[in-house]
């Protein structure tokens, strides 16, 4: 009898031991949402070739993720809005990992102020594969910000920011966290003058070709071609200046001015033929009527809708 209550605990203990001993191998399941919070940090270190046309553009930069909460998986990571052509591990550690990262990346640019234009080149980082209930980046902005020698030639630096927002994937229903930092550039402000300088001399050779006039139509004639070659300069130019941004799908400030450029070259354009229309004819009066109109309605209508242009882009 104490033989067999021996065995029976030896047999026993054998059971629990092995239920110790043996590895688990059961899955933990989905992690509640915020368990797994991960503090992300940007620093650039120098920003490449910005591309206006193709809005491409290449960061040099550190990229430090850090645990912050207990237990966290820092997990992998991938740039959504371009690629990596460089990238140093220097620090890797279960709560803690550092790179320096050469990427190139790309941005769908809003040219609707151009040259005017500000713009936002972002740096998007997700994880591969962990969907946002079981990780959540954080913005870390003690290890984020800029280099003080960062220099883009044509624009200067306004800023930066950090943000973290949930990107849907309609298709496979899942939601990403995902880690953006912005870096703000404003045109220069000579560049938009140096784009503007020649519309005005176009305009102002324009107004005065108004005062072309005499009793000679061999002079209305001079004035016609003269405003004529204003008109193919205009065409040409804007021709050049479409050449440096890409094909767009609305109109922006600088489309705008060209516009009325136009509508005023042509209108002076016109006025003129029909001097010489009338100069032939021989109804002086006439023509000495629409020059009268011509010399004074003109430039004044050009400021005032000039002025409402400006005024509309400062809003």
């Amino acid at each position: 009898m104490l033989l067999r209550q021996l065995g029976f605990l030896a047999l026993l203990l054998a059971i629990v031991s092995c239920v110790i001993l043996v590895p688990q191998t059961y899955s933990q399941g989905p992690l509640p949402a915020g368990s797994n919070v991960v503090e992300v940090g940007v620093y650039v270190l120098n920003v490449g070739r910005f591309d206006l046309a193709s809005g491409s553009y290449t960061i040099d930069f550190y990229l430090s993720m850090r645990c912050a909460t207990s237990n966290c998986i820092l997990g992998s990571f991938e740039f959504m809005n371009g690629r990596a052509t460089s990238t140093r591990q220097i620090e890797d550690t279960p709560v803690e990992k550092f790179w320096r990262i050469e990427a190139n990346l790309y941005q769908n640019l809003n040219l609707q102020s151009y040259p005017f234009d500000s713009h936002e080149l972002a740096i998007k980082i997700e994880d591969t594969t962990v969907a946002k209930q079981n990780l959540t980046y954080v913005p870390d902005r003690k290890n984020s910000g800029l280099d003080p020698s960062i220099v883009i030639v044509g624009w200067s630096v306004a800023g930066w920011d950090q943000r973290v927002v949930d990107h849907y994937y309609q298709a496979y229903n899942q939601t990403y966290s995902q880690y953006v930092f912005s870096i703000t550039l404003n045109r220069e402000s000579a560049h938009p003058i140096e784009i503007l300088i020649p519309v005005f001399f176009l305009t102002l050779i324009t107004l005065i070709a108004l005062l072309m006039y005499g009793k000679v139509s061999s002079v209305l004639e001079s004035r016609i071609l003269l405003t004529a070659s204003v008109l193919v300069a205009a065409v040409l130019y804007q021709f050049t200046l479409d050449s440096t941004i890409p094909p767009l799908g609305y109109l922006t400030f600088m489309d705008d001015l060209m516009i009325v450029t136009y509508a005023i070259i042509v209108t002076c354009l016109v006025l003129g033929i029909m001097i010489l229309k009338s100069h032939h004819r021989g109804a002086m009066t006439e023509s000495d009527r629409i020059q009268f109109y011509s010399v004074r309605v003109v430039p004044l209508a050009t400021l005032l809708i000039f002025g409402l242009l400006f005024s509309l882009l400062l809003k």
